[in-house]
């Protein structure tokens, strides 16, 4: 199944749910993927995270609403899912530029500022093919020890990839003399999604930065060990500033992989860096692996 079909069931159903409570897992149950694919999906595709783009239709209703109906203020404010009156203004007037109070009082109506429902064919349109093309490569199961915390993804508006992250890197360059057994020259920072009991939220995830090292190397104090399977990954190939990642990613998960053949699979995603890397500046390289699977 297409995967603009599979995000169309999701907003089709938010659709339905502007009025009511509607979870992260419910929308992806809806297009058939895990919470986690779900998410890096739909915001690699839509340009918003989920969250972000739910605000902007429900404020985008509300505010039809405003127009055209006497409702009170508070009662449209709750109905949308809006803790309470002050919190509704300050999104409207985030959105919009004015009070939902002054908005009834214009006569014109701020359409550039809204956000219509997105269709299957403005979604395909978005997902159209572009010329980068990964590596298909198959991978066996490795050891990867380093040091892991957790983190709010980057797709969050309280997001802590900044602030988490980069320290596990110094970390390790301190570090890595004590382990022994290293596989290979590169360094690996691996991400992975929380089962449901062991995050706090639906957005936490588990970042490790380490190296490649034999199934036996024993993790030094501090330092974590992952199992990773054996798995197909799409190998994309990031040039330029390590600041830019974002953009491959995104390319990854919004453009290539929806147009393709194969579907996510589970497993860490991989960065890896070798000599290409430099200091992460305008010259350097490194390679982004997705985990793939034949799609059903």
């Amino acid at each position: 199944m297409h995967l603009a079909t599979r995000l169309q069931r999701s907003l089709d159903l938010a659709e339905t749910r502007l009025r009511d409570r509607v979870t992260l897992e419910e929308l992806a149950r809806a297009a058939g993927l895990s919470l986690w694919h779900f998410q890096r999906v739909f915001s690699a595709a839509v340009g918003k995270t989920v969250a972000s783009y739910l605000r902007q239709r429900r404020l985008t209703s509300a505010a039809h609403e405003l127009r055209h109906t006497s409702r009170r203020i508070l009662d449209i404010a709750l109905e949308y899912q809006f803790e309470s009156h002050e919190a509704f203004t300050r999104a409207f007037k985030t959105a919009f530029s004015v009070t939902p109070s002054e908005f009834r009082r214009r006569t014109t109506f701020p359409w550039a500022a809204t956000r219509p429902p997105l269709n299957a064919a403005s979604l395909r349109q978005r997902l159209a093919q572009s010329p980068m093309t990964p590596q298909i490569v198959s991978l066996p199961a490795f050891t990867l020890i380093g040091f892991e915390a957790r983190f709010i993804s980057a797709m969050s508006p309280d997001a802590t990839n900044l602030q988490v992250i980069p320290p596990l890197w110094r970390a390790l360059l301190s570090r890595r003399h004590e382990i022994t057994g290293v596989t290979d020259a590169s360094s690996y920072g691996a991400c992975r999604c929380l089962p449901p009991p062991a995050r706090t939220r639906d957005d936490e995830l588990l970042y490790l930065a380490g190296v490649s090292a034999s199934s036996d190397t024993p993790a030094p104090a501090g330092m974590s060990r992952w199992s990773v399977p054996p798995l197909t990954y799409a190998l994309f190939t990031h040039h330029g500033l390590i600041s830019e990642l974002v953009r491959t990613i995104n390319f990854a998960w919004g453009t290539w992989l929806p147009a393709s053949k194969f579907a996510p699979a589970d497993g860490p995603e991989l960065e890896r860096y070798d000599e290409r890397f430099r200091d992460g500046g305008a010259d350097s390289a490194l390679d982004y692996l997705l985990p793939i699977q034949p799609a059903s």
